[in-house]
Formats: structure tokens, sequence, C-alpha cells
């Protein structure tokens, strides 16, 4: 192998391995960025869902009102979700309802968001449903 032959070589050594090429740049940032539309989409959804939940884990859990019936934890529910600004979820799409001694709030609810073009996104939330502590008689 004479000189020119071995330089040769060496160069398309250096040129198959000298990173990525255009196409392969193009790809990566188109796949990227649909990552990043399908991201933003799906966050306000999310975070909703967790104001939501925050919401009635307060209101049934953490702060319980001894003697509270259904109309009035409805209505303190409905004030949470007003003064919060929560869109998805309306009072009336909530059930709330007494069962063996316990009140029973059943949140659950799917959101659905326009992903691309005609696709669209659905969430479901099957993780709302919370039983108030029974209240003892006396």
């Amino acid at each position: 192998m004479n000189r020119r032959q071995r330089q040769r070589l060496h160069t398309h050594r250096t040129r198959s391995n000298a990173g990525f090429g255009l196409w392969a740049i193009t790809t990566n940032l188109a796949f990227l960025g649909l990552l990043l539309v399908a991201a933003l989409r799906v966050a306000p959804s999310y975070f909703e869902y967790l104001t939501v939940k925050d919401i009635v884990m307060r209101a049934v859990v953490e702060q319980p009102v001894a003697g509270e019936s259904v109309p009035q934890l409805r209505n303190r529910l409905a004030v949470l979700l007003r003064t919060s600004q929560v869109r998805d979820v309306g009072i009336d799409d909530i059930a709330i309802y007494p069962e063996r001694g316990v009140i029973v709030v059943d949140a659950r609810y799917e959101a659905r968001f326009p992903l691309f073009w005609v696709l669209d996104g659905v969430m479901k939330f099957d993780d709302l449903v919370i039983e108030t502590t029974p209240v003892g008689r006396s």
C-alpha cells in the first residue's frame, strides 16, 4: 500500500466517524419537538388534576366537620373549586352520597385535550374516591 492510498483510507475513516449528519440532527430535533408539544398539551390537565385532588383531600380528610351533611359538604367543595379556579371539573361532576355511616366523595373524571391535528389525548383520573371518617354517635 503506497502513501497516497493510506492517506485516502485515513481520511475516509475520519469522515465516516465524524458524528451526526444533517439528517440525524433534523430527525432528532423533530422528535424532541413532538415530545415537547405533547408535554405542553398534557401538563395543564395534570396540574388541574393535582389541584382537584388537593381540594377534595382538604375538604374531606384534613378538615372534616363533625355532623356535616351531604349538602353542606357539596357547598364547601363548590366554594373550594370556584376559588381555586378549577375549570375541568364542576361540582355537578362530583358524586357525594352517604354509605354505611360515612359520606363518599366520588370525583373520578377524564380529561380530553387536542394533541396534534385530529389526534386527541385522554387522561383518566380514577383515584379520586374518598370516604369521610365515620362520625361517632353520642
